[in-house]
């Protein structure tokens, strides 16, 4: 073809609408007969272009998939034609049928190559990337051995059996056995030992590898360094062996489509986390990670650190001020840890402040408190799900601290140098639910020091494995305990910290509720 021919020809085939319209042209100046290209342009109604009344003959031109215009011829002009209508006819029927070829061909040729470009990408893709390439690779499968069609079988979560999962070129309905066991597939199970096994219309019980019209099947590894993630069966119509070429080519498809579903799966797995995350962090808002209260409060200066091993934590901890005398002081921690705990905890705190609501003028003792709650936990909670509890009121008008402790860590009481231990009085909550509880009574004067704390403080472990227990919170403070709460609670929690290395493997709670000296 000359060059300004050909340079003609790249030009018109860049604009579909350009080349259609110089084909016209050219048949017209050739033949005398007058022929036009017109696209489609909202012209239709009901799929018919009343146009097409007007004209001698027309020809629909598509791309293979949708219709793109029409070729229509009308009659000559003043000139005379140099050919007989019925050539002319013809002729516009010939050039209109190559016309639609060569647009089917050119959007098959840009369907290839966007799938060529998923193939060969190795950016971090999305979803929809990744299942191109997946089909990109299917394709190639087939195409470049001249197989007749493919099947992805991939490995269920028991890692003993297959299903089905895509195909190509093959209806799914054709393809057998969707669902079949490693045990009873010896091809299968001979491909992920060994990379490859074949079967043919010969095979016993073949019926149940090949589908109805083919008589020849390859099964192929699909996996990679990970693993193996399924088998790869590409079928044909005629009876034929397979190549070392081919089979090299093969196993390396079957890496790729194994790297190429592994990133799906992995994106997925990762979306889930997302989601999960998402809802942990609305879940963390309601029942916060962290807190810490450093405030004085009737008769008392109260410093208080919490801090949760997961996004969300079982351990309860609060103060509530009660009246202008009163301050209650909770501190609980839920069995199990992240969620589950969570939700232990968030459900004796409603009712803790349930409690609270429904006694206006009224201010229920610790005991009766915890009677309450225990009940209330019994009802909505599984039976290993549990709430260890000490609810406490410091009365500024009388100095005294009233508590009940339903199997918590006993708190310490330091007055004037000497520590003792609080005991417990009940079960834990939501064990039993006709479980009683009492209270017990100490005075707190000034520089009195009480200390609560969860059991995530005492029974952390140093690296040698030693606990910090009782001792630990004592070491800290047997030197000084003339500061705020807040300075007293820093030099514990200091402690605390390097015996443990910064390694939290607990929700931890530490209350420092220390006496003050009467005002004026």
């Amino acid at each position: 073809m000359p060059s300004s021919l050909q340079t003609l020809h790249e030009r018109r085939a860049g604009n579909t609408d350009e080349w259609l319209h110089g084909l016209c042209r050219d048949f017209s100046d050739a033949t005398g007969w007058n022929l036009k290209f017109l696209r489609d342009s909202g012209q239709l109604e009901n799929g018919f272009d009343r146009r097409e009344l007007d004209w001698c003959w027309h020809e629909e031109i598509s791309d293979g998939t949708r219709r793109i215009g029409s070729f229509h011829l009308d009659v000559p002009g003043i000139h005379q034609p140099k050919l007989s209508f019925e050539s002319a006819h013809r002729l516009s029927s010939i050039l209109a049928a190559q016309a639609n070829k060569i647009l089917h061909s050119q959007r098959q040729i840009q369907h290839q190559a966007t799938e060529i470009g998923a193939l060969i990408t190795s950016r971090e893709s999305a979803d929809e990337d990744i299942r191109m390439r997946l089909r990109a690779l299917m394709r190639a499968c087939v195409c470049l051995p001249r197989f007749r069609g493919a099947a992805l079988f991939v490995l269920a979560a028991d890692g003993c059996s297959l299903r089905f999962r895509m195909s190509h070129h093959i209806a799914e309905n054709d393809v057998p056995t969707k669902r079949r066991s490693l045990e009873m597939s010896q091809f299968d199970l001979e491909a992920l030992e060994i990379g490859l096994s074949a079967v043919n219309s010969a095979t016993h019980n073949s019926h149940f590898w090949l589908p109805e019209d083919m008589r020849t099947a390859v099964c192929v590894r699909v996996g990679n360094e990970s693993g193996p993630i399924g088998t790869l069966w590409l079928y044909d119509r005629r009876e034929r062996d397979i190549t070392d070429d081919e089979i090299q080519l093969l196993r390396g498809f079957g890496n790729q489509i194994a790297d190429a579903f592994e990133r799906l799966v992995l994106r997925s797995e990762r979306d889930e986390r997302q989601k999960l995350v998402r809802e942990l962090d609305v879940v963390a808002s309601a029942t916060a990670d962290y807190c810490d209260i450093a405030e004085r409060f009737p008769g008392c200066d109260i410093a208080v650190r919490n801090r949760s091993r997961c996004e969300v934590g079982g351990d309860l901890c609060d103060v509530v001020r009660l009246d202008d005398q009163r301050t209650m002081v909770m501190v609980g921690d839920g069995s199990g840890d992240s969620i589950p705990a969570a939700i232990v905890m968030t459900a004796a705190r409603g009712a803790l402040h349930a409690c609270l609501e429904t006694t206006p003028g009224e201010i229920l003792s610790p005991d009766r408190i915890l009677t309450i709650v225990n009940r209330a936990l019994f009802r909505v909670t599984a039976c290993q799900q549990f709430l260890t509890l000490i609810i406490g009121i410091h009365d500024n008008s009388t100095g005294i601290f009233t508590y009940s402790n339903a199997g918590h860590p006993p708190p310490l009481y330091v007055h004037e140098g000497e520590v003792r231990s609080l005991e417990s009085q009940g079960l834990l909550l939501g064990v039993v639910e006709a479980a009683d509880y009492s209270c017990a009574s100490f005075p707190i004067g000034p520089d009195d020091l009480l200390i609560l704390f969860s059991d995530g403080i005492v029974e952390a472990r140093s690296a040698s494995q030693e606990m910090f227990c009782n001792a630990g919170i004592l070491a800290a403070i047997e030197d000084d305990t003339s500061g705020t709460a807040s300075e007293i609670l820093e030099n514990i929690w200091n402690r605390y910290e390097a015996h443990t290395g910064g390694q939290n493997l607990d929700d931890r709670t530490l209350v420092i509720l220390k006496g003050l000296r009467a005002e004026g």
